[in-house]
């Protein structure tokens, strides 16, 4: 969700961008603008990729004027409803005109070569050319495969699979289709939550393949654990979706698309189903169609936003561009997005299924020089990327794979400086940890030597002081000021924090003896805010997940104070009603006191952070789990002893305490949701009364 409204934010900024932009009297010569995401997940805008050439109606006409539709073999019928579109390796464009129930097969000017299929299908909406240029049509509604040669004759027909393996009760009704180069066909089925339908290239059912998976679903689970299983068998089950659209690259790998996946929507499977790509990118929940082309590169539509994304063989998002057409029936944008392909030469072609029309791509100078460095970057050589991805730099000075490439060169030539300055920038975790890791063990190799004889002068300087301080009192008017400093109230209160740290039960008794007020309960609060602070911006990235730039102060501290104040409130409620014995002072004093060792420990976990690779992330992990524990188990000896509960009341009360803020936390969403209407309402009104005067 977060990634949604982070893309949606910059769809909207590249959307205005466009219209500023755009020159409305030749809307096919225009540039609109990109975006794409950065490393840490926001998305921001980026150079042109693809411009409009220009669009192929029912009739022939491709960007061009009426007497295109004069030329010999044009389309003498408007194309209705498609939902395909395949371009072979000749060039040639393929496509399912599913309201004519035929097939268009058209020249690499958009000029029609033959109309296939015609009064044979019914309903085609998915289809293939292979190699040999064989013609592979799913007919959802004649709920079969139909296989044509070259010249566009029908050779072969595939119904519902016969094997018991496929299911008794499962229609067969193919959507999609793509065939492997050992001719196996990969069918995507309506309603087959199993996955792709494999069947042999005589039609033998092979088995499922590449089903997507139910991911942990944290409601699901608490049903699981407090439902009967008569309860659990009155719920819905919860099933995964089936995929929507499959291709093939050239390596023979099978890619789906998925509805409703999110950032697994798009998946690169091996032989064995396993998801080959990374997840860190965004990819739409919403992925209509995906093509592949010679390079890997994947290519997909969302026909819910209109938008067009460009991922490389990796999976990382190069560009999205396009978006939803606003009725000007304007060149870049679309409807509904059904189709898409990719030719040898580079252009891309997306079929818009209401308005029944093919419209054409061509790639920017800026995007071949992205596609030619990614190319030589992922194939592992990065020295020769260098020089690519430094024009790239040149034209978008913060596209960050280009920083990504130029920091794994130098890091190849051994210049781990450069590397870490770059690797730093795009924020690639990964591998700014492998280069942190070699700057830190080529300083350590010069200064380990230093470092030991200073840590143990410092131990020798301290042993001899105390010694002397113990003999000859050397020092004493130091440390007799300091016991004095120490002795003050407030400052005695604050340092009680520690007391917390050692001995929490008498500290806990003792703080609603006198040994903290409420004032240094609020000194306490604020110094938690400031190490919440520094927490945020100065932990390593490489365990924060969040850039410094990109997060709102407020928010921070929201999160600090909105459930800590909850939890005061509610506990003291729940207490009051429960015989509990503190006062609400007491309850806001033991809170806060509770978090002793965030307080104590947040700063230096987050300056430790600083000197930790990925590779001794267990140590950061396990240190802020301890932290953590040990703050939970202060605010449940909070419970016990300010209350004066047994254990068993104890957690009953922090149960129901919880329950409260559940409640809490839904009122104020009601509250807040009602009163954004009620004020529409008003506003409305007003208006309306202003306009009527």
């Amino acid at each position: 969700m977060k990634h949604l409204i982070k893309w949606k934010s910059a769809l909207l900024a590249a959307a205005i961008l466009s219209l500023l932009t755009v020159a409305l009297p030749s809307p096919a010569s225009a540039e609109y603008a990109a975006f794409t995401f950065k490393q840490d997940g926001y998305p921001r805008l980026t150079q042109t990729a693809y411009v409009p050439m220009g669009a192929l109606d029912g009739y022939g006409m491709f960007g061009a004027g009426s007497a295109a539709r004069e030329e010999k073999g044009e389309i003498t019928a408007a194309l209705d409803q498609p939902q395909d579109l395949f371009i072979d390796g000749r060039n040639r464009l393929y496509v399912a005109d599913t309201g004519n129930g035929r097939v268009l097969e058209l020249d690499d000017k958009g000029r029609l070569i033959r109309a296939i299929g015609e009064g044979e299908l019914e309903e085609p909406t998915g289809l293939y050319v292979d190699e040999s240029g064989q013609l592979y049509v799913a007919d959802y509604g004649a709920e079969q495969i139909a296989i044509y040669d070259r010249d566009g004759k029908r050779i072969k027909t595939i119904g519902k699979p016969e094997s018991l393996l496929f299911g008794k009760n499962n229609a067969f009704k193919p959507k999609k289709i793509t065939v492997d180069k050992r001719g196996n066909l990969y069918i995507v089925g309506e309603g087959l939550i199993q996955g792709l339908v494999e069947l042999s290239p005589d039609g033998d059912f092979l088995g499922y393949f590449g089903g997507n998976r139910v991911g942990f679903n944290l409601e699901r689970a608490m049903q699981k654990l407090f439902f009967t299983k008569k309860q659990m068998s009155q719920l819905s089950q919860k099933l995964p979706p089936s995929p929507t659209n499959v291709a093939v690259g050239d390596d023979g790998l099978i890619f789906t698309a998925t509805v409703g996946l999110g950032s697994g929507s798009v998946k690169k499977l091996n032989v064995a189903g396993d998801n080959l790509l990374r997840s860190s990118s965004y990819m739409s929940p919403t992925f209509a169609d995906i093509t592949v082309d010679r390079a890997g590169n994947i290519y997909a539509t969302d026909s819910t936003e209109g938008m067009i994304f460009v991922y490389d063989k990796d999976g990382s998002l190069l560009f999205a561009f396009g978006g939803i057409d606003s009725g000007y029936q304007s060149l870049g944008y679309f409807t509904s997005p059904s189709g898409i392909a990719v030719n040898g030469n580079g252009l891309l072609y997306v079929l818009d299924k209401e308005r029944g029309n093919i419209q054409l791509f061509k790639p920017t100078p800026f995007a071949l020089l992205v596609f030619k460095a990614t190319s030589l970057y992922l194939d592992g050589k990065y020295v020769e990327s260098l020089e690519p991805w430094r024009q790239v730099l040149r034209l978008d000075s913060l596209f960050d794979l280009a920083h990504v490439g130029i920091g794994l060169a130098y890091y190849k030539q051994g210049k781990f400086d450069l590397a870490f300055e770059e690797l730093k920038f795009a924020k690639n975790a990964g591998e700014y940890s492998n280069t942190y890791w070699e700057l830190r063990r080529s300083w350590l190799m010069k200064h380990v030597s230093t470092a030991i004889l200073v840590l143990a002068g410092i131990l020798v300087v301290w042993t001899v002081v105390k010694r002397l301080y113990r003999k000859y009192r050397f020092g004493a008017p130091v440390v007799d000021a300091l016991r004095r400093f120490r002795r003050i109230r407030l400052v005695s209160q604050l340092f009680h924090a520690f007391r917390m740290l050692r001995h929490p039960i008498d500290g806990y008794e003792e703080l609603t003896g006198g040994r903290a007020s409420v004032l240094s309960a609020t000194l306490l609060l604020i110094a938690l805010a400031a190490v919440r602070l520094y927490e945020v911006y100065q932990t390593s990235f490489l365990f924060s997940g969040t850039d410094p730039l990109q997060v709102s102060l407020v928010s921070e501290l929201l999160k600090l104070f909105v459930p800590l104040f909850a939890w005061i409130v509610c506990n003291y409620m729940v207490s009051v009603i429960n015989d509990g014995e503190g006062k609400f002072k007491d309850v806001y004093k033991g809170s806060i006191y509770a978090l002793s060792p965030y307080l104590v420990l947040g700063v230096p976990l987050a300056f430790l952070s600083k000197g930790l690779t990925l590779m001794e992330s267990v140590v950061y992990d396990y240190s802020r789990l301890f932290m953590i524990l040990w703050c939970i188990v202060l605010f449940l000896l909070m419970v016990k002893e300010i209350h004066g509960y047994e254990f068993k009341e104890t957690f009953k009360n922090v149960a129901i305490t919880l329950s409260g803020m559940a409640v809490m936390a839904l009122i104020a969403f009601i509250f807040f949701g009602l009163s954004s209407q009620v004020w529409d309402f008003v506003r409305s009104i007003a208006e309306e009364v202003k306009y009527r005067a």
